[in-house]
């Protein structure tokens, strides 16, 4: 068990709560994450980076697994569909609330719930090998629901936010 102490939390400076707006955080670890077999990085989507053509997608975090429940002492992982933007903001699915920095992933039966927040979406480079992770989980509604996908923050979106701040 590989176990690390936040040495700095940095939150986006327009992080809107009530909206869910540029929510996204940068943590500093105490000392860096030793990768192994079951421990590995992700890469950060530049500009260039064609999500769209990304494959084998997973969402993973330690939240509920049906709404209202308790959450798990056992990390859980689950293969998503992306769902493009347009169609996810149309008037059958999340009409009005999805934004350029917004990704949605998941269909129904699967996805995030509560308690997932902050975790990775990442998808696997069709090249193979490595992942980008594309997104980090934000908010939904209900668990899983059918045209009702997770939202994520688009870390391509953030790109340029989270070189900087990192320096």
């Amino acid at each position: 068990v590989e176990v690390r102490r936040i040495k700095r939390l940095i939150i986006h400076e327009k992080y809107t709560p009530t909206l869910e707006y540029n929510d996204v955080a940068l943590l500093e670890l105490d000392r860096p994450v030793q990768c192994s077999s079951t421990i590995q990085t992700a890469c950060l989507p530049g500009p260039s980076v064609k999500v769209s053509e990304l494959k084998n997608c997973y969402v993973a975090g330690w939240g509920d697994r049906i709404v209202k429940s308790s959450g798990r002492d056992v990390l859980q992982q689950a293969k998503v569909q992306v769902v493009p933007n347009q169609l996810c903001n149309s008037s059958e699915w999340l009409h009005g609330y999805i934004y350029d920095f917004h990704v949605c992933a998941g269909q129904g039966g699967v996805g995030t719930c509560q308690g997932d927040s902050g975790g990775p979406l990442v998808c696997q480079d069709k090249r193979g090998g490595f992942f980008w992770q594309i997104g980090v989980t934000s908010w939904g509604i209900g668990c899983a629901r059918p045209k009702r996908p997770a939202v994520s923050s688009s870390t391509q979106y953030y790109y340029n936010w989270i070189r900087t701040t990192m320096g």
